[in-house]
Formats: structure tokens, sequence, C-alpha cells
């Protein structure tokens, strides 16, 4: 761990590479206001208070955000100017500690914040967007109906009550116009490590009306009760899970026979299975089928290629001519002791 007693720069810690800075007990004093175009904004800790005599810090990294690099312009158009990216932001961040965070040190307003390790938003859709597909030649398409949350797809409860980030995950925190994020990044660099804020901690300030998980034993405690939920609460979610799809077994049925009688716009009738069951194959269909089936399984069989087998067939027929000769003599020897003894028997 650094002492203080010697001025150290921000480089001597790896802040960009890999984005990964803890809480720290180093006085602002001794580190540096920037750092690779980035402004150090020093803020008090006050979990890990009570475990020093002196103020612990955790430092975040501001910079204006350039999207036209970033993915994040495909969920937010018309960014450009009204976003700052932070980096190394505390594992605990929410959109609500960030929007503390800002009004605390005199910046504007944030709208949203898109972090790193979640996914983006969806696009919302602008007049632009409107406009330009608008103009261009387009496949009609028939826009798909958004699906409806039911019992049936309705998700588990989460395990966790709250979602933590992992070391070096980073945000871009959106402002609501260009003024409130240059006012914010005014107020960043006036409450750098020159001038730190001293008298905010971080998670204070929040409104009342966001309510936000606490961290500690009562995580653990709600994790607990989510992972054995009450049997009364399961059961009642297995029985709406199966009466939706019930339901929409019925309704999937009820629509297929409506089709099956009623023409289209255009006057088909589209033609659906039967629902009656068929009857019992016979023993001549049975014996057809399996005739097919032995037929196909033989396709592509060569019982006699090998020479070794030609000639175990050979023999195997020599065999059987042999048999068939001593069988033919045998009669013959039969039939002729046959005659000679009736001849002496009318001779007689």
């Amino acid at each position: 761990m650094p002492t203080e007693s010697s001025s150290l720069d921000l480089s001597a810690f790896k802040v960009l590479d890999p984005l990964i800075i803890a809480s720290i007990s180093l006085s602002p004093s001794n580190v540096a206001k920037y750092h690779k175009g980035l402004t150090t904004l020093p803020v008090r800790s006050g979990s890990l208070a009570e475990f020093s005599p002196d103020p612990i810090f955790h430092y975040l990294f501001v910079k204006p955000h350039d999207p036209q690099y970033t993915p994040i312009i495909n969920a937010h158009p018309n960014i450009n100017g009204r976003s700052l990216y932070i980096s190394a932001i505390p594992f605990d961040s929410t959109v609500h500690h960030l929007r503390a965070l800002f009004t605390a040190i005199g910046g504007g307003r944030i709208e949203t914040v898109i972090f790193s390790d979640e996914p983006l938003p969806p696009r919302s859709s602008t007049a632009d967007d409107r406009d330009l597909i608008r103009n261009k030649k387009r496949k009609r398409s028939t826009p798909a109906a958004p699906s409806k949350q039911t019992a049936e797809t309705a998700p588990w409860l989460p395990l966790w009550n709250r979602k933590l980030h992992p070391p070096g995950t980073t945000a871009v925190a959106v402002f609501v116009d260009k003024a409130a994020c240059e006012l914010s990044m005014k107020a960043v660099t006036e409450n750098s490590t020159d001038n730190p804020n001293l008298e905010y901690f971080w998670g204070s300030g929040i409104g009342h009306g966001n309510l936000i998980p606490q961290l500690g034993k009562t995580r653990y405690e709600d994790h607990m009760e989510s992972m054995f939920p009450d049997p009364e609460w399961a059961q009642k979610f297995v029985d709406d899970s199966l009466e939706a799809y019930d339901n929409r077994l019925k309704a999937e049925e009820e629509e297929r026979r409506r089709k099956a009688n009623e023409p289209d716009e255009d006057g088909f009738v589209t033609v659906v299975r039967s629902s009656r069951p068929r009857p019992p194959p016979s023993a001549e269909e049975i014996a057809e089928r399996l005739k097919k089936e032995e037929k196909r399984s033989q396709k592509g069989f060569y019982p006699n290629f090998y020479r070794f087998q030609q000639r175990e067939l050979k023999k195997e027929q020599a065999k059987h001519l042999l048999s068939q000769f001593e069988d033919a003599k045998r009669q013959v020897r039969e039939r002729k002791d046959i005659r000679q003894h009736r001849s002496r028997y009318q001779n007689a």
C-alpha cells in the first residue's frame, strides 16, 4: 500500500489497464488531477470510515464521452455532447448514486446511466429515424406485436435483490441536455484533487422515494429467502402457469378451427389436419410397410463383395448340388428295387 510520505503520481496505479482501482487511504493532494485525458474525482467512502481514522477516498475518472467509438450510440441516438464517461466506478453503483453525486458537487441532472456490464437498452425511435425509414424504399412487412407478459412467461423472482458490478466496470452518464453535461464536467474539474468535497459521502443524498436494497447481512437474508420461497406462493405460481398454458392451447385450437371454415382475404380456405383419430392399420398395410422397410435397409448392401465370401458361397453351392445328387441317386435306387420286387411277385 503506498504511503503519504512521498508525492505519488496517478500513473503509479493501473487505472486504465485493466481499469481497476480500489478505495485507498491516499490524500487527494498526492494524486494527479489529470491522467491520460481523464479528470480525477475523489469521493469519500462512508462504509469504511469506521475502520480508519483518516478519510478513505475512492477515485473516479471522468471525461466527455465520444460515442463514435462505442456501440452506445446504437441505443441512444442524439447522445453527442450530453454524456460523460466514468471509469473505476464503485461496485455498488446505481443510477441513484451517480445522480446524488453530481447533485452534491453542483452538476446537472442525469437522464440515465449505461453500465458496461449490463446489456444496452433498446434503441428509442426518433423523428429523424422515422423520416429516414419513410423516405427509403422498404419491403412491406407487418410489425410484430409486442409480447405481453403472462403468467406462463413470467420469469422467476431474482435470487439477488440488487446487482453488484465487477472490478473494472465503467459507465456512461447521459444528461438531460448539453448544458447539464457541460455543467457537470465543470463541477468535476472544480471538485477534483485540488479541491475535494470532503462533506459528501458516497451513497448519501439519495431521495427517499428511491429505495435501494441494503448490502451486508440484509442482502444475504433476502437471498436465502428468495432461494426458499413460500410454498403457497410457489404453488400459486405453478397453478397460474399451468392454467395459462391450458388457456393458450384452447385459444390455438379455436383459432385453428376458425381458419378451417373461414376464407382469408384472398378467398382461400386454410387446409388443416383433421382432429379425428386414424383407424388402426390392417395386416396387409403392416406387411407392406415391413417389406418396404426391409427393402430400404438392404439398399446399398453387398453381401458377397470380397473374394473369400465368393469362395465360401461357391463351396456352399457345391455342397448343396452334391446333396441333391445323392438324394436323386437314392430315389432311383429305391424305385429300381420296387420294380424288381414287383416283377418277382408276378412271375411267382
